[in-house]
């Protein structure tokens, strides 16, 4: 079972192990010790071993760090680097740099082009406002469901799915995290390129910088899913960190323009949000929200949930998302995951609703899929970081999903040090 959701509230996403047996019979044969391959000052040695060192007990099949182009380090399972891995949700922040191809080109005018230039059958009713950059930033107001298992997967056709869909919401205004949505850019893609989005970007940015992907996942109609699917090595992943490090660059063309890399990472109506890239600051810290509590029943949250949060939660403060979230498993004990899915996230309501958050100036940018995908870029110190795990999510053990990675890749890139 497949499920796809908001990267920073879940992490109960299945995908085929497919090397499971052979990774545990290489274990005891090859060394799993984390290659460093050059010098940096002590503090950032310290935490890019810190870093590479948590690949095995996280289960991760890869993490590669790079700065300026040049590989800082690595770990892979079984001493070999894999092949493609599912990017998971980390596909949308490929999608959207195939938008930004058609925008170069002329093929979409802008990012708040109307939908309905691509299906007409949206110049009606309120659907007809909803414009490209609403399906990147999630506020089209198109009804969704948190997990895509219920509704997209079992879809034949993903984009009829999100063009029938009603309206939950109104155009423009913050909206939950949406897949369905998401899913549509796939089918804008192929009208204005003439081709799949797969071939369209197998032909055109992955030809020019030499990447070879995987099988794509499709619907039945053979439509590519925009929200996940799309298969990459570390290697290949870290290319297009180095694209966006370098503004769209690429061994010294031009693939994408400068200033459609800098849109996409302009803090949308949530601050942690770009367009389909996450924004992360230099820091962040989590205080309870008393008024929190209220907000929660009213939306229907068991009374028990309720209770358990208020109790094991009140008067917290956590210094980072790692440790907030750690408290959110203590509050709701042994089933938390069950609970918090069951009672929070089906609702619409993510972590951070549970507190006041204060942070700083943004520091890095990021991809981030269910289980535990990661293609994080910090410009500031030109470097770019991969994490992927080929993981069963339904039997996930605490602590694969690397909550921390992001924060620790900016240790490596001279910020505050990690425990």
């Amino acid at each position: 079972m497949k499920v796809i959701a908001h990267p920073s509230t879940t992490r109960a996403i299945a995908c085929l192990r497919s090397k499971v047996l052979l990774s545990a019979a290489l274990l005891s044969v090859l060394p799993l010790s984390p290659v460093l391959a050059a010098p940096l000052p002590a503090s950032q040695q310290a935490a890019l071993k810190q870093l590479l060192d948590r690949g095995a007990p996280t289960r991760s099949d890869a993490i590669v760090v790079w700065q300026d182009g040049r590989e800082l380090g690595h770990y892979y399972a079984g001493g070999k680097a894999p092949g493609p891995i599912e990017l998971m949700s980390v596909t949308k922040s490929v999608v959207a740099l195939a938008i930004g191809q058609l925008v170069a080109d002329g093929r979409i005018k802008s990012l708040d082009q109307p939908v309905a230039d691509f299906y007409p059958e949206w110049r009606q009713g309120k659907k007809r406002d909803i414009t490209i950059r609403m399906l990147m930033n999630h506020t089209s107001g198109i009804q969704n469901v948190v997990r895509a298992d219920v509704e997209i997967y079992p879809a034949p056709d993903a984009i009829q799915l999100a063009l029938a869909a009603e309206l939950t919401g109104k155009p423009g205004e913050p909206g939950g995290y949406n897949n369905k949505a998401v899913n549509l850019l796939g089918g804008i893609i192929e009208k204005a390129a003439g081709k799949p989005m797969d071939i369209f970007l197998r032909d055109g940015l992955f030809k020019a910088m030499d990447i070879h992907p995987g099988t794509w996942e499709k619907d039945r109609a053979g439509h590519p899913y925009a929200m996940a699917g799309l298969p990459l090595t570390a290697a290949d992943l870290g290319k297009l960190g180095e694209l966006v490090l370098n503004k769209g660059a690429w061994h010294g063309k031009q693939l994408l323009p400068a200033d459609y890399i800098a849109s996409l990472m302009q803090p949308q109506a949530e601050a942690s949000m770009g367009l389909l890239w996450w924004l992360a600051p230099a820091y962040r810290r989590f205080d309870t929200d008393p008024a929190a509590f209220d907000m929660l029943r009213k939306r229907g949250v068991t009374e028990p949930t309720v209770a358990a949060l208020q109790k094991g939660l009140a008067g917290a403060h956590f210094d980072d998302q790692a440790s907030m979230m750690e408290g959110i498993k203590k509050a709701l004990g042994a089933n938390w995951r069950d609970t918090y899915m069951t009672d929070l996230i089906s609702r619409g309501i993510g972590p951070y609703r549970l507190f006041k958050v204060t942070q700083g100036p943004t520091a890095a940018w990021f991809g981030n899929g269910d289980g535990g995908q990661y293609l994080v870029v910090v410009p500031s110190a030109k470097i770019v970081a991969v994490r992927q795990i080929d993981a069963e999510g339904d039997d996930e053990k605490d602590g694969e999903g690397f909550e921390d990675f992001v924060e620790r890749v900016l240790a490596v890139a001279g910020g505050s040090s990690h425990p």
